[in-house]
């Protein structure tokens, strides 16, 4: 009878200990994938990719969203990448990557949800394409109301992208750079508002532009304010 105790023993200790130990160490989780410029047709090599684990944390009354660097990956020559991690989560913890480019020189959009599952293999696959400079020459006039603001959103989504621009000049000519997104069917916006909070009224003017593969796209405008 001491004999089978012990081993009952033996057994719920090394079953307990290898929980502990699989709990302490996480487990194995592969992340690849495939970074590419879509609009250009080239794959991207050496693009960095940074896997963070983040969690939101408050303090003093503030709160705000944490992150700890879990792993790093380079893409090959042919855009291709890969991660071998151990999946470990607390509660209220998430896996996700940090972003590193923030449209310089490159601008990602994430073809597949970040949900990392433990124990399998997940495919995130990026497409980062550079942006073009929309070289616009402007003359302003009648600019009553300022600012006068300038920014560029895709058609198809009305995607604000990137930078605006902002004139307090009543009449000027002058040349403003936006960035977007090449070959792309895109609006150029000016807008003003007029009024006083809270009953601003909001004055628009809204061009259809497609881009080209171009680094620069260079357009002319002329705004008369008091036109719209």
């Amino acid at each position: 009878m001491k004999h089978f105790l012990r081993i009952t023993v033996y057994f719920v200790l090394l079953l307990t200990f290898a929980s502990c130990s699989e709990e302490d160490v996480g487990v194995e989780t592969v992340i690849k994938g495939h970074v590419s410029d879509h609009t250009r047709g080239i794959n991207i090599g050496g693009y960095k990719i940074v896997l963070v684990k983040s969690w939101e944390k408050c303090e003093n009354f503030m709160c705000g969203s944490r992150s700890q660097e879990v792993a790093t990956a380079y893409t090959d020559e042919n855009g291709d990448y890969s991660i071998t991690f151990n999946y470990k989560l607390q509660e209220g913890e998430r896996y996700t990557f940090s972003e590193q480019y923030y449209g310089f020189p490159y601008y990602p959009e994430y073809l597949n949800t970040i949900d990392i599952a433990p124990g399998k293999t997940n495919t995130i696959n990026i497409n980062a394409w550079k942006p073009i400079e929309l070289k616009l020459n402007v003359t302003v006039l009648n600019n009553v109301n300022p600012p006068l603001m300038i920014r560029n959103e895709i058609d198809a989504s009305n995607t604000s992208f990137l930078n605006t621009e902002n004139i307090y000049d009543e009449n000027i000519s002058k040349t403003y750079t936006l960035r977007s997104k090449p070959d792309t069917d895109i609006k150029i916006i000016f807008w003003y508002y007029t009024g006083t909070n809270p009953f601003l009224t909001l004055h628009k003017k809204t061009y259809l532009y497609h881009t080209t593969l171009e680094d620069v796209n260079t357009l002319d405008y002329t705004i008369d304010c008091s036109t719209f």
